[in-house]
């Protein structure tokens, strides 16, 4: 196993892309190999022996030239199986074991997101991975956390390379560190046995183990001979479980429901975390406020601590307008489907979503069912669409946890339960996992506490894991560019979503809760804004309802800062001026501000953030301009603010000021996005706008 890396060409006005510098290190050693260009690194490959295993830190990028290389240069051929005779967009990936020589195989999500890239040369196969999807971090992020050796250094991207060309002494130890902070972090990865693609592959491997114990712990049956194992005894494939028809009538609209299955019944409960703010309190500055974030969200309500219970085996299904008493014991939990127009109680808060249906905006926490008429500017029961009158009852499938709760946070009419499933349900099922990695976090520092919460934070999802694996595969378009058109593939196994179901409705739960405890309305002050496990208020802490707070503990929030002055644009996009961490005050120079904004790039963030750290200079001395020594520089690759474009120079010469926000809302630059050219992908420099202009 090898780490590897490219550095490639960067300057103005190019149009095709090339590697210039490449290096390799080998696992659990400390020799670094600096090559000169992808053909080398290609005739490296062919030298070494079996079967070998590269990771790039962000695949997608690194890994687009090897595909560029592979396919145009090198001639390769792509495989992959169409499953039908007549459409070549159904089909599966081909096993690496089947590669040939000069072939290779590609797994990109449908929606873009690359796992590896394996191809064949002579008798030798490379497996191209993407530690990402381990180490879901920055390599600087990656050194600082793990407290690497080696740490990444700064080298200035632009300028006239080529393959071939003299490597300087510094840029070859940027390189080499680049190498050298991954490997040792993936070390120790690898040290504790844990080599999955992904790092909720491993989390799940290492839950696996650790299942026979929890079994044991709460006397659940001993596993039968012909049980393929522990996990699917007690989480059996419910995809595999056809379903009568009678109870599928609303999923039909669900990818494959030729199949009516429990799994596809069931999954219509899913939802992920709650992100809401409060309307009124949206575009304006609020003063004097604190966040509250849960330890450890979702570990904590799959813990024992927090009395939730979670189903196993196989469920019972009903028919009819009650759910039966058998379901709503303490050791079952239930699925229910029903339908009814909703509307929101006074001074509740919203968290439903329609999906699959236009008349509803599926990222929108719902008030009510009714449909808004442009014509009458109000929110109507029925709707018409090309002449067709539309009903607005809605059909929806919860947890037995977020239906209670909605039933609180609703008035609902023509309310009718039309069926549902109930399986049998126990706490404490995750305990040994959870403990031994919040044990671990607990006592230990840098790398193993850094990975003790990755393990505590990546079990979950892979409970709601779905058949679905569709996949992309390029293709040459006429101008010498790739591209890619998506395959349709079902294989991938599921996991065992009535527990996956479970786990994100009970976090759900445990935030909205807490945010109702402390919402006293639009116009007062209280609740401003959530996201999956921390909400936002302008309350003292002594005003705080329900939140225990203590810095550690499973079930309890910890008040993680204190703000100034914020202001909150939407979802996931807001400002905060922070005084306090951890409770206790920061510094002058040291507070800072917490700029949040979805899809944000770094460098865009550290621009903005220099901005109004400028605005807060101008307004402090009184100035209207600064000079170079009272500036703040932003944290470019560099450290220098020379490389940086006039525009942008500018713009952070002058200061933004919060309450400037709504007039300033766009960073002239930081937003590197990439864009296949030939030879690989270029990341190109664009301005960043924070507030959407639809709002």
């Amino acid at each position: 196993m090898y780490v590897g890396d490219f550095e490639t060409t960067v300057y103005e006005g190019q149009e095709n892309t090339l590697v210039w510098a490449s290096a390799i290190t080998e696992l659990f050693t400390d020799k670094v190999i600096v090559l000169h260009s992808i053909d080398e690194t290609l005739d490296w490959c062919k030298k070494q022996h079996g079967t070998i295993r590269i990771y790039y830190h962000n695949l997608s990028f690194d890994g687009s030239f090897w595909l560029y290389f592979l396919k145009e240069k090198m001639k390769f051929k792509q495989q992959y199986i169409p499953t039908t005779d007549d459409n070549i967009y159904v089909g599966k990936w081909c096993k690496e074991d089947k590669l040939k020589s000069k072939e290779y195989t590609l797994n990109i999500s449908d929606r873009g997101v690359w796992y590896s890239l394996i191809f064949k040369i002579g008798r030798v196969t490379v497996e191209l991975y993407d530690s990402l999807k381990l180490l879901p971090f920055s390599v600087k992020a990656i050194g600082k956390a793990f407290n690497t050796k080696h740490q990444k250094l700064d080298m200035d991207y632009e300028g006239i390379r080529y393959p071939g060309c003299e490597i300087t002494k510094e840029e070859e130890e940027y390189i080499k560190n680049d190498v050298l902070v991954v490997k040792e972090a993936l070390e120790i990865m690898m040290t504790e046995g844990h080599n999955k693609m992904t790092i909720g592959a491993c989390c799940l491997g290492e839950y696996k183990k650790l299942l026979k114990e929890a079994c044991h712990d709460f006397y659940l049956l001993p596993k039968p001979k012909d049980s393929p194992s522990w996990f699917r005894h007690f989480f059996p494939d419910l995809d595999k479980i056809n379903l009568d028809t009678k109870y599928a009538t609303m999923i039909a609209h669900i990818r494959g429901a030729e199949r009516f299955t429990v799994d596809k019944y069931i999954r219509h409960s899913y939802f992920g975390g709650w992100t809401y703010v409060v309307p009124e309190k949206v575009d304006r500055v609020i003063e004097n406020g604190l966040t509250a974030d849960v330890n450890s969200l979702y570990p904590s309500m799959m813990h024992s601590k927090s009395g939730n219970v979670f189903p196993y085996g196989h469920p019972k299904f009903w028919k009819g307008n009650a759910v039966p008493s058998e379901a709503m014991r303490n050791d079952r939990y239930f699925f229910v489907r029903f339908k009814c127009r909703f509307y929101i109680k006074e001074n509740y808060l919203p968290f439903v979503h329609i999906r699959n249906d236009n008349r509803y905006r599926a990222n929108v926490n719902l008030t009510t069912s009714d449909v808004y008429n442009k014509k009458t500017g109000k929110y109507e029961r029925y709707t018409e669409s090309k002449g067709v009158v539309r009903d607005t009852i809605q059909t929806m499938t919860m947890t037995c946890t977020d239906f209670k709760l909605f039933l609180e946070h609703y008035n609902v009419e023509d309310f009718e339960i039309l069926d549902g499933c109930y399986f049998k349900a126990t706490s404490g099922l995750f305990d040994s996992y959870i403990d031994k990695y919040a044990e671990i976090k607990a006592k230990s520092k840098g790398a193993k506490r850094t990975l003790a919460k990755l393990f505590l934070n990546n079990l979950y999802g892979k409970f709601a894991s779905s058949t679905e694996s569709d996949f992309k595969v390029p293709i040459t378009k006429d101008d010498g560019l790739i591209a890619f058109f998506t395959v349709i593939a079902d294989d991938k196994e599921v996991g065992y979503i009535p527990v996956g179901s479970a786990i994100t409705s009970y976090a759900r739960n445990f935030t909205i809760r807490h945010a109702q405890m402390n919402y006293y309305g639009p116009d007062k002050a209280g609740f401003i804004y959530a996201d999956t496990d921390s909400i936002h208020c302008d309350l003292k802490p002594e005003e705080l309802v329900g939140i225990d707070v203590h810095p550690t503990d499973l079930c309890c929030w910890k008040l993680e800062t204190y703000w100034d002055k914020g202001i909150f644009v939407r979802q996931k996009t807001y400002i905060e001026h922070v005084t306090h961490e951890d409770e206790e005050a920061l510094e002058i120079d040291k507070q800072y501000y917490n700029i949040k904004g979805a899809g944000m790039p770094r460098l865009a963030n550290e621009y903005l953030n220099c901005a109004l750290q400028n605005g807060d200079k101008l307004k402090q001395l009184n100035k209207t301009t600064l000079s170079k020594d009272e500036l703040v520089l932003p944290l470019t690759n560099t450290g220098q603010i020379k490389k940086l474009d006039e525009a942008t120079y500018n713009w952070i010469v002058e200061g933004k000021q919060l309450t400037d926000y709504k007039v300033h809302m766009t960073v002239p630059s930081g937003n590197l996005k990439g864009r296949f050219i030939k030879g690989g992908k270029l990341l190109i420099d664009g301005e960043y706008t924070m507030k959407d202009v639809s709002l």
